[in-house]
């Protein structure tokens, strides 16, 4: 079911016929996001950029005061919210998830052939477990803290949040302002990622997949993001950069990265159609 409100924040490309793209968050997080650097820069390249706070996020509507929502609550958010961009501007947009956002996307796209999708260092399609053990064994302290942080986000330091996001140097009065938009987020969801209700990948692999990831991210790995891309059959592709790469210094390096990315996506969109067009008599 949805909920009565939800954030949507948006730049528009000077073409009123661009394509529009829609950016998903993470755990914790909320549209603002995407639009410290993201959407302003994907406007001025053409694209209609659109962020959306999933229910108890953001400015977003928060219906169960102890948080505790499913990642079918947040599949129905992104429905709306594509919904919403559809009639705007009479196409779908292309979905881009970060994260936790990324398995939201995938979730989706189990039950809907859609024009296209980029998931940016992204839980994996099998789920939490192999990211939570393969993170242990990366790095045992950061996976403990971050368990910590999942469940109680009042705890966390800006130390903290720069250990597990940033690779490159971070300013620490955004650092300070950052933590104060965190919010505490579903254990419900902790269960659907890691086994409940986890997307099927041979539906999923009918839309166009892109799949990119950092190549110093503590919380997904290199290991994981190759898995995502080879359960989809394509080739990563890579941000010099931590897991918050749209917050990180090289930020607009990696736009570029996701731009291409995006570029794939719509070029193997246009093959399937005319692959699907009749053949002349």
């Amino acid at each position: 079911m949805g909920i009565s409100k939800l954030e949507l924040v948006y730049r528009k490309a000077k073409q009123h016929d661009a394509v529009p793209v829609l950016f998903v968050h993470g755990i914790f997080c909320g549209a603002w996001v995407w639009e410290e650097h993201f959407l302003d820069w994907f406007a001025e390249h053409g694209y209609h950029a659109y962020a959306v706070s999933l229910r108890g996020h953001g400015r977003s509507s928060a219906p169960d005061p102890m948080g505790q929502y499913s990642l079918n609550d947040y599949v129905q958010d992104l429905k709306d919210t594509i919904q919403t961009i559809e009639m705007s501007h009479k196409q779908p947009p292309i979905l881009i998830g970060h994260s936790m956002g990324g398995m939201v996307v995938q979730r989706f796209l189990s039950k809907h052939i859609y024009r296209g999708a980029v998931l940016i260092s992204s839980i994996p399609p099998q789920g939490m477990m192999p990211l939570s053990w393969q993170s242990f064994w990366q790095d045992p302290l950061i996976t403990m803290e971050m368990t910590q942080t999942y469940l109680m986000p009042e705890l966390a330091t800006t130390e903290q949040l720069r250990r597990y996001l940033f690779a490159g140097p971070v300013e620490q009065e955004k650092l300070d302002a950052w933590l104060e938009y965190l919010v505490p987020e579903s254990q419900r969801l902790l269960w659907d990622m890691s086994w409940h209700n986890l997307p099927n990948p041979f539906e999923v692999a009918k839309t166009p997949i892109a799949v990119v990831g950092a190549l110093h991210d503590r919380l997904v790995p290199k290991v994981i993001v190759t898995m995502t891309a080879a359960t989809y059959s394509c080739k990563p592709h890579w941000i010099d950069s931590g897991h918050g790469v749209m917050l990180e210094h090289n930020w607009q390096e990696a736009a570029q990265v996701v731009a291409a990315a995006l570029t794939e996506v719509l070029l193997s969109e246009q093959d399937e159609s005319l692959m699907q067009e009749p053949v002349p008599a």
